[in-house]
């Protein structure tokens, strides 16, 4: 196995831009694959002398608004037989040598890893096996657009890096440049939802609700609108929305808990002892 691990080629390439504070930790964690590319997008402080710590493969990229261009960009420059696309903010924890034994064994050409963060945790496809049929869609909140797909057990440590602290609007931006399909209506009310623009998060969730047709993302939406009306002191709708959203998913133990929340005893307990034996299976984004 361990020479059979060895001539799997593993590139790890991320794009960066003024990430001087969080970058050396993140290509630490990465070291050991056998290419790095870093895709710098216009950085005037020291991010670029801390990659070449690491690695030699540093190319710009003229900044455009669209992150699926500049990950494609940086993609087309690994030799790897398999990809992994992390960011300046992410750590990896799983040791590259159990990741490689991981891919060895997939049964599909795209992995979805565990992204953990200070709020909780959630599946992300960014492991794919380096076939040109495969690249970034998406000028935001970007995806491979392959529908294969396995969860395996892979996981990073993620942050926020500076430049989303500096423009907490810029995905907004960019997502209201963006055709309005169900994927875009449902990120435009959560970045609302984020910003505590919660009428406006409603007014989204409402829209992306009359078209989408996958079930585990309406649950998220059903949730996400439930906790707007709730801030918004519209408790009726609220509770209504929280319905949904259990009887698209009764195992979103966030949901549960969320009508415990809304009501009174006894139906409060009893909200809250559901909510304690949910498994949270098919939810897309656990807290």
């Amino acid at each position: 196995m361990a020479s059979y691990l060895k001539q799997i080629k593993l590139s790890v390439v991320l794009i960066v831009k003024n990430e001087e504070k969080i970058l050396d930790k993140c290509l630490f964690s990465i070291k050991e694959a056998d290419e790095v590319i870093v895709c710098d997008t216009g950085s005037t402080d020291n991010t670029i002398s801390i990659a070449k710590k690491y690695t030699d493969k540093i190319y710009n990229f003229k900044w455009c608004n669209d992150f699926s261009k500049a990950r494609n960009f940086a993609k087309d420059k690994c030799r790897g037989d398999w990809i992994y696309s992390i960011d300046a903010d992410h750590e990896l924890i799983t040791p590259i040598s159990k990741v490689k034994e991981i891919i060895s064994k997939a049964k599909v050409r795209a992995l979805s890893i565990k992204s953990i963060s200070k709020s909780g945790w959630h599946w992300r496809k960014v492991i794919w096996k380096n076939d040109k049929d495969i690249f970034w869609v998406g000028k935001v909140h970007e995806n491979l657009n392959t529908t294969e797909n396995e969860n395996v057990n892979i996981e990073r440590r993620c942050g926020y890096s500076d430049n989303h602290k500096l423009d907490t609007k810029r995905n907004l931006k960019i997502l209201l440049t963006m055709e309005q399909t169900p994927r875009t209506l449902f990120y435009l009310a959560k970045e609302y939802y984020d910003l505590k623009q919660f009428k406006k998060a409603v007014e989204y969730f409402n829209k992306y609700l009359k078209v989408s047709t996958w079930v585990s993302e309406k649950a998220e939406a059903y949730y996400y609108r439930a906790s707007s009306l709730w801030k918004l002191q519209m408790g009726d709708k609220a509770r209504e929305s929280i319905y949904r959203a259990i009887q698209a998913n009764p195992d979103m133990k966030k949901a549960l808990i969320l009508a415990s929340t809304m009501h009174y005893e006894p139906w409060k307990s009893k909200w809250k002892a559901i909510a304690d034996r949910a498994t949270n299976k098919d939810v897309l984004f656990v807290l």
